[in-house]
């Protein structure tokens, strides 16, 4: 009885004593909460300079605006401006100071300072009823220790000699996704020790003869060398524990220009690919390259731990590399794509417009208009592709203009037209929705012989430097809401959107339009702050910043496409190849304008498709022609010298445009006539039929014979 009641009270006590000592709670736990208290101290300042950016951003441009309207300020008023201004630029520096969130290296004594102070608390918890039970005899309750005494005795005894699991508690896997690059260094026992003159730089050359597989039991000549650098050099940064090593998962590539291996980080330390890419930095320096010459990225299909690291002799993306006329001609945007880049293996990466949009960012001169040529140029050059045009920094892609279907620069009505665009492609989108229904597809990509036919164009909508449009303060709101359908739904109709923004405030762009964004691709950026506005809140964190590019490399950036990210760098579309490509826009997509004669009788054109349950009705041309054969007398009066063959020409015109339907002005310009006497034509043409036989209806912009369509 008393030997069983003492091993328990001994259990008890030394259950007790681990507890209120702290020692259940681990080494690794208490450095993961320090981190992460200061992770969180990090952010919540960042996050309060940035509300007082963007409120400063927000005073200094409503005072601007009042100045262009009322032609001035107050006095009062410019030194407000003036502060606001100042304010805001405080607060970037301030950001740009902070940067992004580093772990830092601890003293172990803060983790004991932890420690004790948790013992402090326990301590106090167990002291509390002690003191009770003491107060409690003294003053009113006598019988208050001799009750706590017995109810400790039947404990002991009820334990008995039964020890407890003196273990120390897992650590919280919310607490390490939340930490993801706190490692603490566990080395391994069986590996072997790391020699110091381990070769830090290339790898020597593989010898002349056909080297024997990697796990072979003769081990090719730079491969265990290779290893040894690379498990050295990640230790050094913290990645694995130092001791440990890395898993070559095939023979090493060596050329002159670079060398390749695909490795496997160790099991059982936490380490994945992000791990690794956020010390790059320092990981190029270990293995003697900096960051520009050493290249990682995920082998596609594989886990998280399982890399391919890559140094290079000189710099992959040093030299820019050109796009010919010849690499554009005959492109296909949905299945082949557009040459739009090179990675750092020298591949060429297309954009292909199946089921793609695009947010393209980046610091003033960074290469973003060398994208957009591209991008634009393939467009064009496929007769399926509708391209809208929209140039939020008028001359930036003047060149274009009267290449594309529609061309918005004016910036006295630039935000009212493309606001006029958007919502027209929003309806078109709901009748395109229709088309695919009756049938039985949801989307063109189910079925891409439809791409190209009538109603199923591809809509391709370029908007340049997009903050121009959605900071409108009167038709601001019309576009991003017009955005935001076309950006959740657009794509499976055909409809693309290709944004384009210089790196400002997070505002520019709605989250629910950013959201529905397939490719980010941002360029240069001048901190980790505006780099995740293109490519996402968290990504300088994990490593992926523009920040670090090298700002002289224009054109260069980091594409998150598919969920994985990579470095390119766009091609180099001007000179010679910039006209040819243009010439080439202009013979696929010019419309002759010649006048026909008199007597030619007029191609019908083809009929408007007609719902699904109603047959379609074929234009009667037989009044044009009566028309065209009338005496002058009959018909509407000509301008100029042309007599019949003006007014043929401009029914030639009119003619192609089909029901969409054309300006009158261009109209008048082309056949040298006035704008009222081609409107003259329109209601003339009307009253006697020719609308419908052009296939639409009366009383349309034919009959108004209005300017208001772009």
């Amino acid at each position: 009885m008393k030997g069983r009641t003492r091993s328990g009270a001994r259990h008890l006590a030394l259950f007790l004593a681990h507890w209120a000592g702290g020692h259940t709670v681990s080494s690794e736990e208490l450095l993961r909460r320090i981190v992460k208290q200061r992770a969180d101290a990090h952010q919540e300042v960042l996050e309060e300079h940035r509300r007082l950016v963007l409120k400063a951003h927000r005073k200094a441009t409503k005072l601007a605006r009042i100045a262009q309207e009322d032609g001035g300020l107050t006095p009062a008023a410019k030194a407000q401006l003036k502060a606001a201004r100042a304010e805001a630029e405080r607060h970037t520096t301030a950001l740009r100071a902070l940067g992004e969130f580093e772990v830092p290296d601890l003293d172990p004594g803060q983790v004991r300072h932890r420690r004790r102070r948790i013992a402090a608390a326990r301590c106090a918890v167990l002291a509390a009823p002690a003191a009770g039970i003491a107060t409690l005899s003294v003053t009113t309750t006598w019988w208050a220790a001799p009750a706590a005494t017995v109810l400790g005795v039947l404990a002991s005894w009820t334990r008995g000699p039964r020890p407890f699991d003196l273990t120390v508690r897992p650590v919280p896997a919310d607490l390490i996704a939340a930490t993801p690059l706190v490692l603490l260094p566990t080395p391994t026992e069986s590996a072997p020790p790391m020699p110091s003159t381990a070769p830090v730089g290339l790898v020597p050359a593989p010898p002349a003869t056909p080297p024997a597989p990697v796990g072979a039991d003769a081990t090719m000549e730079g491969a265990e060398d290779l290893v040894l650098a690379l498990s050295k050099a990640l230790g050094a940064c913290r990645v694995i524990p130092r001791g440990t090593r890395v898993t070559l998962l095939a023979a090493p590539e060596v050329t002159a220009e670079r060398w390749t291996a695909v490795v496997r980080l160790p099991d059982d330390t936490g380490a994945t690919v992000d791990h690794v890419v956020a010390a790059r930095k320092n990981l190029g320096g270990e293995l003697g390259l900096d960051r520009a010459r050493l290249h990682v990225e995920q082998v596609a299909g594989a886990d998280d731990k399982t890399l391919r690291v890559s140094g290079f002799t000189v710099d992959p993306f040093a030299q820019p590399r050109l796009c010919t006329a010849d690499m554009l001609g005959g492109v296909d945007v949905w299945e082949q794509g557009i040459p739009v880049a090179f990675d750092a293996f020298g591949r060429l990466l297309y954009l292909r417009l199946r089921d793609v949009s695009i947010l393209l960012g980046g610091s003033s001169r960074s290469g973003k208009g060398a994208v957009l040529r591209l991008i634009i140029a393939g467009c064009l050059l496929d007769a399926r592709v509708r391209l809208h045009l929209a140039d939020g920094k008028h001359p930036g892609q003047h060149r274009w203009k009267g290449l594309t279907d529609s061309y918005i620069y004016d910036p006295d009505k630039r935000a009212k037209q493309l606001a006029k665009r958007l919502e027209s492609l929003v309806a078109e989108m709901g009748e395109r929705a229709g088309r695919l229904a009756a049938l039985g597809v949801e989307s063109l990509a189910e079925r891409p012989d439809l791409v190209g036919t009538e109603g199923l164009t591809l809509e391709v909508v370029v908007i340049d430097e997009v903050s121009a449009f959605t900071m409108d303060p009167k038709h601001g709101k019309k576009i991003t809401k017009a955005l935001i359908d076309l950006a959740a739904r657009g794509l499976a109709f055909g409809i693309v959107l290709i944004l384009a923004t210089q790196l400002s405030t997070a505002g520019v762009l709605d989250r629910l339009v950013t959201s529905n964004v397939v490719w980010r691709w941002c360029m240069y950026a001048t901190g980790a702050d505006e780099s995740n506005t293109i490519l996402g809140k968290g990504m300088a964190g994990r490593g992926y910043s523009a920040h670090l590019l090298d700002p002289e490399q224009r054109g260069s950036g980091l594409l998150l496409a598919e969920g994985r990210v990579s470095t390119v760098r766009s091609l180099w579309l001007d000179g010679d190849d910039m006209a040819a490509v243009q010439d080439m826009v202009r013979a696929l997509r010019a419309k002759p304008t010649d006048p026909a004669p008199a007597s030619s009788q007029a191609p019908v054109p083809a009929p408007s498709p007609a719902p699904a349950d109603e047959e379609a009705v074929e234009a009667d041309w037989s009044v044009l022609e009566s028309w065209l054969a009338a005496p002058a007398s009959e018909a509407p009066p000509a301008a100029g010298a042309g007599g019949e063959d003006v007014r043929a020409q401009a029914l030639r015109i009119i003619r192609q445009a089909g029901p969409d339907g054309i300006k009158r002005a261009a109209v008048a310009q082309a056949v040298g006539a006035s704008p009222t006497t081609v409107g003259g034509w329109l209601k003339a043409w009307a009253e006697q039929g020719l609308i419908e036989a052009l296939g639409s209806p009366p009383h349309t912009r034919y009959a108004a014979a209005t300017d208001e369509r772009q």
